[in-house]
C-alpha cells in the first residue's frame, strides 16, 4: 500500500477564518508561556470561535438578575447558568448554546494546528488536511521526517458572554429576551471567567468581534495579573476535572462534568435527566469514542505508510486524555506491531527484524503533557 501526501488536499490552519491574524498576535504572545497558560488561552479563543459560529445568537440571550456589573443578559456553552452558581449558589438550568452543526470539529482542529504550528518551533510546516479519511494533518519536522495526525481536541472550561441589553427587550429572569439582530449589533458585551471577573469586548458589531478585543485585553501587559489569575483558576478546574472531584467549585463547570448533585435535583432546580454536559464533552482527547478513532486512525496510517521510516504517526489535541489515558492510551504506548510479509523464519521461530516494526502511535503532541519519545517540538 503506497501512501502519497501530494494526493491530500491541504491548506494552513485558520487561512479561511477573518480572524487568524489575531490569533497570530496572541500567539507570539505565547511563546515563552507555559503548559497551564497555553491551554487556558485556547479554551477562551474556542469560546470565542463558539460564539462566532452560533447561529441566530440573539433569539438565545437569557435575562440573568445574579450577573455582577454592567451587564444583565448571557449565553453560555453548558447548561448551568456560570453567575448563578458561582455568585449565588444556584443551580440555574440554562440551555446551552451550540454552533451550527458541523463547526464544532472543524473549529477545534483548526485552533489546535495553529497554536501547534507557531508554539513549536522544530515544526517546519503544518498544514491542515480536508477531502480525505487517511488523516487530519501533515506536520514537517525539521530533523526531515513527516508526521501524519489525527486530530482530536475539545476544551476544558468554556466561557459564557455577557451583554448589555436595552431594557425594553428584556424578560424575566432566566427568560429569553426578545431583541432582533441588529440590536445585538449595538449591543455592549463581554466574556466571564467564572468568578475571577469579566473581559469587555465592546459591541458585538464591531469588526473582529469577539476576537480582537479579547486577544488586546489578553496580550496588553496591564492585565498580566487578570489573566494569571484566569491561568490559576483553569489549573484548578483541571484537577477537579480530573480527578471527578465534585467537591470543587470549578468542577461543574468543567466539560463532562455530568449532571448536577442530588440536592440540586431535590430542590428543584434542575429539570429531570439532563445533564450540565455530557461526556461528548469531554475535554481534549478524553472521549473515548476519540480516543478509539484516535488510535484506529493511526494504525491505518501506519499500515499505508509501513514501507517509509519518514512517516511518522500522532494524535493531536489540546490537551491528554486525562481521565481514560491510563486504560485507553497506555496499554498502547510501548507497542509494536508488524506485517506477516515482513516475518522471518529461522531455526523453527518466526520472528520480524525492529526495522519492520511500527508503533501503534508515534507521538502524542497535546499544549500539555505531551509525548514525543525524546524527539524535541
Amino acid at each position: 500500500m503506497d501512501l502519497n501526501l501530494d494526493d491530500f488536499p491541504s491548506h494552513e490552519p485558520l487561512v479561511d477564518y477573518p480572524w487568524k491574524s489575531e490569533i497570530d498576535h496572541l500567539l507570539i504572545w505565547m511563546e515563552d508561556k507555559g503548559a497551564a497558560t497555553r491551554a487556558f488561552v485556547f479554551d477562551l479563543i474556542m469560546s470565542a470561535a463558539y460564539i462566532e459560529a452560533t447561529a441566530g445568537l440573539e433569539k438565545l440571550i437569557e435575562k440573568c438578575d445574579a450577573i455582577e456589573g454592567d451587564y444583565n443578559t448571557h449565553v453560555g456553552f453548558i447548561n448551568l447558568c456560570s453567575s448563578c452558581y458561582i455568585y449565588q449558589d444556584v443551580w440555574s438550568y440554562q440551555k446551552a448554546a451550540k454552533p451550527q452543526s458541523g463547526a464544532l470539529g472543524k473549529l477545534s482542529s483548526e485552533v489546535i494546528l495553529r497554536f501547534i504550528e507557531k508554539l513549536y518551533p522544530q515544526l517546519s510546516e503544518v498544514r491542515a488536511i480536508g477531502g480525505t479519511e487517511s488523516a487530519d494533518a501533515v506536520l514537517r519536522h525539521r530533523k526531515g521526517f513527516t508526521i501524519l495526525a489525527e486530530v482530536k481536541s475539545a476544551p476544558l472550561l468554556t466561557y459564557p458572554f455577557l451583554f448589555d441589553v436595552p431594557v425594553s427587550c428584556l424578560n424575566g429572569h432566566h427568560e429569553k429576551v426578545v431583541m432582533t439582530a441588529s440590536q445585538l449589533r449595538a449591543t455592549k458585551s463581554a466574556i466571564l471567567l467564572h468568578g475571577v471577573g469579566h473581559i469587555d469586548l465592546g459591541n458585538t458589531g464591531q469588526e473582529l468581534w469577539p476576537f480582537k478585543p479579547l486577544v488586546d485585553f489578553i496580550i496588553d501587559e496591564k492585565n498580566t495579573s487578570f489573566v494569571q489569575q484566569g491561568v490559576s483558576q483553569w489549573f484548578e478546574a483541571r484537577k477537579a476535572y480530573v480527578s471527578k472531584d465534585r467537591h470543587h467549585k470549578m468542577y461543574y463547570l468543567t466539560n463532562a462534568s455530568g449532571q448536577p448533585p442530588k440536592r440540586a435535583r431535590d430542590k428543584g432546580q434542575w429539570p429531570r435527566g439532563v445533564s450540565i454536559s455530557d461526556s461528548k464533552t469531554s475535554a481534549g482527547m478524553d472521549r473515548t469514542d476519540d480516543i478509539k478513532k484516535g488510535i484506529y486512525q493511526s494504525l491505518k496510517i501506519g499500515a499505508y505508510s509501513h514501507g517509509n521510516p519518514n512517516i511518522k504517526t500522532a494524535i493531536i489535541s489540546n490537551l491528554p486524555a486525562y481521565r481514560h489515558g491510563h486504560e485507553y492510551v497506555d496499554p498502547f504506548v510501548d507497542m509494536f506491531w508488524g506485517l506477516e510479509k515482513d516475518m522471518h523464519t529461522k531455526e523453527g521461530q518466526r520472528f520480524l527484524l525492529e526495522k519492520d516494526l511500527r508503533r501503534v502511535f508515534d507521538f502524542i503532541i497535546t499544549l500539555d503533557e505531551h509525548m514525543m519519545r525524546g524527539v524535541a517540538l
